[in-house]
């Protein structure tokens, strides 16, 4: 039998600094934080959550840095779609470790903000006919 857990998944990416990060995914995402302060800022994803936690006021306290994970989002529309957020995550001043690309997975690109948490977008290959 399978259980189920209730509640919405989060994200949580350590950062040193939440305002200048934040405001770089707003600006890549098109919308604002919903909640926010020095500390802390929240997106939501549909179901899921995206957190910006400055890393010292994380308890217990955290040993690793940044950049060992990456919070992905697939989206619909297949390339035209990821060359898209690409593009915004150029104006957003994001920086581009890999180039829209096709991978075994799909069509994907992969970006990090200036404390190297990573943030992919891609959509999903077609399944085989």
């Amino acid at each position: 039998m399978t259980k189920t857990l209730a509640g919405a998944p989060y994200t949580l990416l350590y950062t040193d600094d939440v305002s200048r990060n934040a405001a770089k995914l707003e600006r890549f995402f098109g919308f604002a934080p919903v909640e926010y302060t020095p500390g802390f800022a929240l997106f939501f994803f549909g179901e899921g959550r995206l957190g910006l936690w400055k890393i010292d006021a994380v308890e217990p306290r955290a040993e690793a840095r940044p950049g060992a994970c990456e919070f992905a989002l697939s989206l619909d529309g297949g390339r035209v779609a990821v060359d898209a957020a690409a593009a915004r995550a150029i104006d957003a001043q994001l920086t581009i470790l890999q180039e829209p690309t096709e991978m075994d997975f799909g069509f994907t690109f992969l970006a990090a903000l200036d404390d190297g948490n990573r943030i992919r977008m891609f959509s999903r290959s077609e399944a085989p006919a």
